[in-house]
């Protein structure tokens, strides 16, 4: 995304009298004076501390924040982030990661708590409205009285552009990290996929694991999923011929949850032992994880980060020889509890995370890696080649409450974590309650889609409009992610704020737009019970515009002239407005509804085009490829190429005189109230140019 909207300032963010002060304005006031500032470039700097004693923990007082408008994201248990909204100091909770002011409705300051060394840095606030960093090594033995780099503060007039530019100045500066953009995308995150823990489960005998994987990667199918119903070939003509494009196996970071057995034989040349268990006093006033609970009591068998590489080279050996393509590795952020002898969690994590990264792309020829339970700045800032991460907690089917607050936690989180990763928005059932309000999220969000439904209960009707006869998904180009004027909303609680969700595709953007209200609140915890108040049932407005695609302009092309054909997908409206423009959009608890916003392209004096894509697909606009024109005396012939099947739809002022796909004669529809152009497309799959 571009940053033309961000304007260079030359006087950096610095400590005046006492008061840290960003574009002339006093975002801390009463600053100690043992804060440092260390400029960087471009108006940003480094905020460190001088302390009068060693230890391997500090926390820093900053100074009095003042009040703005604020969106934090925090760590509220060990493995997962979730968004938090205030206006003081004493609305930010331990363990933020990511904080961001809106100063004086002006601009934007943005404030990331990084790693500095081997220490790594998280945020919080006081009830005196005060805000601190803590900063910490995680092993007794490894100390400091200075920390010059651990809070990164950058300003802006855009918050996107704020957020990944800051990320791509800590790349360059820190080098501990890339930026996604420099990162190999995992080959899987354009295709549908299928979790098929039961299958597995059930089906494949512990004795004779790898016959069994040999047979389902070569084709072949558990018993259960012989079973299937006939639904799906409906759907994927060749699912019968070629049921698995990539396969992945699940492993946990250490191996398993509670690591390897010291006592194995097998184990031994690995050099593991069982690693005390150590957590921060940041996690622990949050939720802690019963998952933790046993290894909290009994260790970890934690292999030798000298051997680490071994084992993952062996143990990825193995499962590519079954003709496995690539692995889920989850419960990454343990490693942060464990850093105790090993020069702390910064210093563990990065030794374990790039022995896994080489041997998952040494081993399976390919970035085939997706990371889960890895939402600790550990992670974020260690990772140069891991590029899908899980951006929130599980999708979790029996739990009602949680269903709005993943996807709002999913859309908020990828605003930090999508400049890094591809985020992994989870799983859901295509037939659940919830499947329409989930499947329209995971169309927005940029990555991967897959479910995770048991063999025979499918809701094909909600599959159709995520995913390609081929099996592959239109996936739009960044990370989905909150439009500017619900950042400092709370779309859960607040009991008035629909959630819109942004994204482009390589012609037009998306806007989905969701009720998150009264269904949950903060933070997730099973078993959760919630009351809604009287009157809950009324649906809730908000206003959309065309502009909440919020770099519009990159793909609009030079014969824009700032109108756009809004496509209402679950609606199947149809209407035309400026950019600036705004219309209401009412929806009931749970309901969603996705805008494909095309900007409409001038070709002549009097003629207007818009392609939309194909219309019965959440993300309609992902079918566009590309565009052309030929415009011969009075003729002006449009060339769109597109992939996928199914209806075709585009806006045009005027009736076209005839329709054709790859020269062939094609029929269509037009209608002259609202322009709409629709044509069927059938046959195969792959790319094809239609010309009007």
């Amino acid at each position: 995304m571009g940053s033309n909207e961000d304007i260079m300032i030359s006087v950096k963010p610095g400590v005046k009298g006492g008061t840290f002060m960003v574009r002339g304005a006093a975002v801390l006031t009463n600053v100690p004076a043992n804060i440092t500032v260390t400029p960087v470039n471009d108006g940003s700097v480094f905020v460190g501390a001088n302390a009068t004693s060693s230890s391997s923990r500090h926390v820093f007082n900053l100074g009095t924040l003042q009040e703005h408008r604020l969106v934090c994201l925090f760590r509220f248990k060990i493995w997962w982030m979730i968004p938090c909204f205030g206006t003081s100091g004493g609305d930010i909770p331990a363990e933020t990661q990511m904080l961001l002011l809106e100063v004086e409705n002006k601009f934007y300051v943005l404030i990331l708590p990084v790693l500095d060394g081997q220490f790594r840095t998280s945020l919080q606030g006081t009830p005196d409205n005060e805000l601190e960093f803590c900063i910490e090594s995680g092993d007794p033995d490894v100390q400091t009285t200075k920390i010059k780099e651990p809070v990164f503060v950058n300003s802006g007039n855009n918050p996107f552009n704020l957020i990944r530019n800051s990320i791509k100045i800590l790349e360059k500066h820190k080098g501990t990290f890339k930026h996604i953009d420099n990162k190999q995308k995992p080959e899987h995150i354009d295709w549908f996929g299928w979790n098929t823990w039961d299958a597995f489960y059930c089906n494949v005998d512990p004795e004779g694991i790898k016959d069994g994987l040999e047979n389902f990667s070569k084709g072949g199918c558990p018993p259960k999923l012989l079973t299937i119903d006939e639904g799906w070939q409906n759907i994927f003509p060749s699912y019968e011929e070629n049921p698995t494009g990539y396969v992945y196996i699940w492993h946990a970071m250490a191996g398993y949850w509670g690591g390897v057995l010291p006592e194995s034989e097998v184990m031994k040349k690995y050099n593991p032992k069982i690693q005390p268990v150590v957590q921060s006093p940041g996690n622990l006033t949050h939720v802690v994880c019963s998952t933790l609970d046993n290894i909290q009591e009994k260790g970890i068998g934690l292999i030798d980060p000298s051997k680490i590489r071994d084992f993952y080279n062996d143990f990825h050996s193995y499962q590519a020889s079954c003709g496995v393509d690539g692995v889920k590795v989850d419960v990454q952020g343990v490693l942060e509890l464990l850093g105790a002898g090993y020069g702390g969690r910064v210093s563990l994590t990065r030794q374990y995370l790039g022995a896994l990264e080489d041997s998952v792309t040494e081993t399976f020829k390919s970035n085939n890696l997706i990371c889960s339970m890895s939402l600790n700045t550990d992670f974020l800032y260690s990772t140069k080649k891991a590029a899908a991460a899980r951006a929130t907690e599980d999708f979790m089917p029996n739990e009602p409450t949680f269903q709005t607050l993943h996807v709002a936690a999913a859309a908020f989180n990828s605003l930090l974590i999508g400049e890094i990763i591809v985020p992994d928005w989870d799983m859901f059932y295509s037939d659940h309650i919830t499947a329409e309000f989930h499947g329209a999220a995971r169309a927005l969000s940029g990555s991967a889609v897959y479910v995770s439904d048991k063999p025979g209960s499918h809701d094909f009707d909600i599959i159709k409009k995520l995913v390609l006869p081929d099996g592959s998904i239109l996936r739009a180009r960044y990370a989905g992610q909150p439009t500017r004027d619900c950042l400092f909303n709370d779309p859960v609680t607040d009991g008035k704020s629909l959630l819109k969700i942004w994204n482009l595709n390589k012609l037009s953007g998306v806007i989905g737009v969701f009720n998150c209200q009264r269904a949950g609140i903060w933070p997730p915890i099973k078993g959760s019970i919630y009351m809604p108040a009287p009157g809950s049932g009324t649906p809730i407005s908000g206003i959309v515009s065309a502009g909440d695609v919020d770099a519009l302009e990159e793909v609009a092309g030079e014969n824009w002239r700032g109108h756009c054909a809004v496509y209402a997908c679950l609606s199947g409206s149809l209407k035309t407005m400026s950019k600036d423009a705004k219309f209401q959009v009412a929806l009931e608890h749970l309901k969603c509804e996705v805008f494909t916003v095309s900007p409409i392209r001038a070709f002549s004096e009097d003629l207007r085009f818009a392609p939309i894509g194909l219309l019965d697909m959440y993300n309609s606009g992902g079918a566009v490829e590309a565009m052309d024109s030929e415009n011969k005396s009075s003729e002006c012939k449009i060339k769109v190429r597109i992939r996928g099947c199914g209806r075709f739809g585009a806006y045009s002022n005027k009736k076209p005189k005839c329709c054709s796909m790859n020269e062939k004669d094609e029929e269509f529809i037009y209608n002259p109230i609202d322009g709409l152009v629709t044509v069927k497309v059938e046959g195969e799959y792959s790319s094809r140019e239609m010309v009007f």
